[in-house]
């Protein structure tokens, strides 16, 4: 069955859309990613400057932490993967 042009426009927007969407929700991620980096960041600072590193491995807070930074970076891996096979998925249906 030959899809009609008003058709072809309609995937072509949404695909469009659903491609943007992706973009954005990669930003989103990039940027709690990097708050979380900071916040991390200045905890550090703050143990380096009282002297007490040791302390920084049984911190809570410093672990939880660490495991949203692991889990960022993993579903921004993700998103990376789903964005590059949506460009090349609509570039070969062409």
């Amino acid at each position: 069955m030959s899809e009609t042009p008003l058709n072809k426009l309609k995937n072509g927007a949404l695909n469009c859309a659903s491609a943007v969407l992706l973009r954005v929700d990669l930003v989103a991620e990039q940027s709690r990613l990097k708050s979380k980096y900071e916040s991390l960041g200045k905890r550090l600072l703050r143990s380096l400057q009282e002297g007490s590193l040791e302390t920084l491995k049984e911190d809570v807070a410093v672990v939880e932490l660490v495991g949203a930074i692991e889990e960022n970076k993993a579903r921004i891996r993700d998103l990376e993967r789903r964005c590059q096979k949506g460009l090349f998925s609509s570039s070969e249906k062409d």
